[in-house]
């Protein structure tokens, strides 16, 4: 197998496939905020309708959590991901159709492109190991992460330049097609042949209930993936907040406009990423919750400073950089104490604790958009949140081991 043109292929493909993700979402946002303008949706009803789309894509990871590793662990990871893409381009074809339906079938068309997702990930992040030595995990997840953020970032003003320019039937023609494009790239792959014969389906909750206690138990899995799940509910929650703030606050109009918010957020990640893959080592995590408290330090600043466009450009790249070296030592410090043969239904786990946090937040922004809370005070809420939770894992639980 020639690991380095696969994993170059695997990069592709799952750059496309975010963009793809955070493109739609951004098309469905767009669709949403132009009724707001017109007046026929409340800003209120815009915040929630935003967190019942995003939970779209969280909710698969939780509930088809106990069978997800197994398919990763049993199939080898290239036909996993050929199958979580395919996924995909079905959900932008229902898509079409609810277009015609109603907003109800594309919220179904939505959950069928988190379920793709949800099949995805574990073979994406399982075949890492496969490919890269142990020394190499951590540069490789950064390459991951960076690429996976730099496309998050492109799909989100993607999807918001083609709902702002052209009608949504052509949004989601556009995206099914890249959704096929990922695929091909995926079928460019060498087969690593990696696979647990073993594997039995009926047996995968069970099995998922032995992986989620051996990670409760294991500090060294437990903590990581306590961490990448902070980080991913504060990011959930952040990027929901940007758009009711950028609405509300800083009077923003266009799908393109509040987007630009993210991009900021997202190179700053992209620059972390960058920076912790060059300077971090596979399994030094202490230093993760240190930058997990300045994140949340980074977004108290949101709201302390003026609302100066420039200013606030410069704390949203800010908090994204303290968020990539927050969590690119937990990602490469899973991994590296996973066992191989096992690896699909620990990431399945990870992705448990990942999504389940998210829906617990965007829920959780819901019930405080559904009191009026004001963005300002949201970000209080969340950065103070960030900044507790990570001092007391820096005083109380990283000493000790």
């Amino acid at each position: 197998m020639n690991k380095k043109k696969t994993f170059g292929f695997m990069l592709l493909a799952q750059s496309l496939s975010a963009f793809g993700d955070n493109a739609v979402y951004a098309v469905i946002m767009g669709t949403l905020l132009a009724l707001v303008t017109g007046g026929t949706l409340t800003p209120e009803k815009f915040g929630a309708a935003s967190a019942i789309y995003a939970n779209c894509l969280f909710l698969p990871y939780v509930l088809f959590a106990p069978y997800l590793g197994f398919f990763s662990d049993r199939f080898t990871k290239k036909n996993i991901l050929v199958t979580g893409n395919l996924l995909k381009a079905f959900g932008c074809l229902v898509g079409l159709l609810g277009l015609l339906a109603g907003m109800d079938l594309l919220l179904v068309s939505y959950l069928l492109i988190g379920i793709g997702a949800a099949v995805y990930s574990p073979a994406k992040y399982g075949i890492i190991p496969e490919l890269e030595t142990e020394e190499k995990l951590v540069k490789a997840n950064a390459a991951v992460e960076m690429t996976t953020i730099f496309s998050i970032l492109l799909g989100i003003i993607g999807g918001s330049l083609l709902i702002d320019n052209f009608k949504a039937s052509a949004s989601y023609t556009v995206l099914f097609f890249v959704f096929l494009l990922a695929t091909l790239f995926n079928l460019l792959m060498d087969n690593s042949n990696i696979k647990n014969k073993e594997e039995k389906l009926k047996k995968s909750a069970g099995e998922f209930k032995l992986t989620l206690n051996k990670v409760i138990k294991e500090k060294y899995l437990m903590i990581p993936v306590f961490g990448t799940a902070i980080f991913w509910a504060v990011a959930a929650f952040v990027k929901l907040n940007l758009q009711t703030w950028g609405q509300n606050i800083l009077k923003l109009t266009t799908a393109t406009e509040i987007s630009k918010l993210a991009l900021w957020l997202s190179l700053g990640i992209i620059l972390g990423s960058f920076i912790a893959g060059r300077v971090f080592k596979t399994g030094k995590i202490k230093q993760s919750w240190l930058f997990g408290f300045l994140m949340g330090a980074g977004i108290l600043l949101l709201v302390i400073f003026p609302l100066n466009y420039g200013l606030i450009v410069a704390e949203l790249i800010l908090i994204g950089a303290l968020g990539g070296l927050f969590i690119i030592p937990l990602n490469a410090a899973i991994q590296a104490k996973a066992e191989q043969s096992n690896i699909g239904k620990v990431i399945a786990v990870q992705n448990f604790f990942e999504n389940g946090a998210m829906l617990l937040f965007t829920g959780f922004f819901w019930l405080l958009n559904f009191a009026k809370v004001t963005p300002v005070s949201t970000f209080v809420i969340i950065g103070g949140f960030l900044c507790l939770i990570s001092a007391l894992f820096l005083r109380h639980y990283l000493k000790k081991l």
